[in-house]
């Protein structure tokens, strides 16, 4: 089986790395954040709905492939997502969706859960970051915030998307 990464996979593969399950391939979360990643996969037909399996605040499935494949991105991302282009538009939203945030006083948008690479992946596109109390602050928010609009399923009509694009 091949698999081909495109902007709804990276999408996926970003949204699933911040809150993966021990079983299989899946997340743990909220019914919204469940409900986005439940709807995606299925959209993208990796899934049937009768292969998928849920358990206290998460849902998951199984397959070898798939599993292989978005741990291979997941250790690649500094490689595969290095240019300003849709795959990395939409891999950067799903993990926004997933543990991303914002603070509507101070205009600061952050990662709660971000790694070494997440911050390496943020540099290299020219975002920039910082670390502040375990979280990762975006440097440059408003052009990270037009660069995934398109992409983000959660926030999609969220007021800091057209605060966003009233400043530029």
């Amino acid at each position: 089986m091949k698999i081909k990464l495109d902007p709804e996979l990276s999408y996926i593969i970003g949204f699933w790395r911040k809150r993966k399950t021990k079983e299989g391939i899946g997340i743990y979360g909220e019914d919204n954040d469940i409900e986005i990643f439940s709807k995606e996969i299925l959209n993208k037909k990796i899934v049937t709905p009768e292969k998928l399996l849920t358990e206290d605040n998460k849902i998951y499935f199984y397959h070898t492939a798939y599993r292989k494949f978005f741990k291979d991105i997941e250790f690649e991302q500094c490689e595969r997502f290095k240019y300003l282009n849709d795959y990395a538009a939409s891999y950067l939203a799903g993990m926004f969706d997933s543990v991303g945030a914002f603070d509507s006083k101070t205009g600061i948008i952050y990662f709660e859960k971000a790694g070494k690479n997440d911050d390496l992946l943020l540099l290299g596109l020219g975002f920039g970051g910082k670390w502040r109390d375990k979280k990762l602050v975006i440097g440059r928010p408003l052009m990270f915030l037009r660069f995934i609009k398109n992409y983000v399923k959660k926030y999609k009509d969220h007021e800091i998307f057209s605060y966003a694009e009233k400043k530029k």
